[in-house]
């Protein structure tokens, strides 16, 4: 009880002086959690490693998109591969973080640019559903929020959205006309997949997007069959669990991908597109 005191007070007083999110990023809070609890360093060192393996190709300085950064742990992942990082968030709570943890109380800032939008089909506004500030569960799907309010088991709560808050959208081709051509675009945005491919229209050379199932199975279909129209020389596989690695042991190509789909029963899974230059210039 001593110890579980003394940390929620020092937790306390980092996040008073704003230095909470800095500590999480730092050697020092590697070094407590080797001691505490390695096997938080072990998997984090296993999802380094599947990215760098699936990403084959990725040089020291490549620009990935995290859309749908959240608190920026998939972005802590990626700038230890060595890219550059758009970090894509509408949420302000977490905007605070990921500017506290790569950009705050730093000699130098790590390549991290923040962007407080949402992504859609197309530039406006859209209307976020909150869980709470902050959540990784916040969506503008409000079909996603309808099956979580009803779905008591899936995160072991009663999910109830009591707040909204609108938000401003931007597209995928935006971004890129803004910050340059991705190498890689990760997608986690509970729900919201199919809008925000609507707005690309044109290939990278490697993109996922989160799958929710079987809820969102339909969806899956129609962002893989997005994908397959703008380059149908492009190939799929999958990961329901990073520490695993993929799931397939060679990449399909759409119509044979969508069959593979069909048949997944986990919860969730990361589904991977991988492009070549036969699908000409990225957007």
């Amino acid at each position: 009880m001593v110890k579980v005191r003394i940390k929620r007070t020092a937790t306390r007083l980092l996040g008073q002086l704003g230095l909470y999110e800095r500590f999480k990023a730092s050697c020092l809070y590697d070094f407590y959690w080797s001691l505490a609890e390695p096997g938080v360093i072990t998997a984090r060192t296993q999802e380094v490693e599947f990215y760098r393996g699936v990403l084959a190709g990725l040089r020291p300085g490549d620009l990935i998109f995290d859309v749908g950064a959240n608190q920026g742990y998939k972005t802590d992942i990626f700038l230890r591969l060595g890219a550059r990082v758009v970090a894509v968030d509408p949420d302000p709570a977490n905007h605070k973080r990921l500017a506290e943890k790569f950009l705050r109380y730093r000699v130098r800032p790590r390549p991290v640019r923040i962007v407080r939008s949402a992504l859609s089909d197309r530039a406006g506004v859209a209307m976020l559903w909150m869980d709470s500030p902050g959540s990784g569960k916040n969506t503008l799907s409000s079909k996603w929020v309808d099956v979580l309010r009803h779905d008591h088991q899936r995160f072991d709560e009663q999910l109830e959205f009591g707040e909204k808050k609108e938000v401003e959208t931007t597209t995928l081709d935006s971004l890129v006309r803004e910050h340059g051509t991705p190498f890689f675009v990760k997608i986690d945005v509970e729900g919201f997949e199919v809008e925000v491919l609507g707005g690309l229209s044109r290939p990278v050379r490697y993109l996922s997007f989160e799958m929710n199932l079987p809820e969102f199975a339909r969806e899956g279909e129609r962002c893989v069959s997005h994908l397959n129209a703008m380059c149908n020389a492009g190939e799929f596989n999958y990961a329901a669990d990073c520490k695993a690695g993929l799931a397939l042991g060679k990449w399909l190509p759409a119509n044979e991908f969508i069959n593979v789909l069909r048949g997944i029963r986990c919860p969730s899974v990361e589904v991977f597109w991988r492009t070549a230059e036969t699908c000409g210039p990225p957007c």
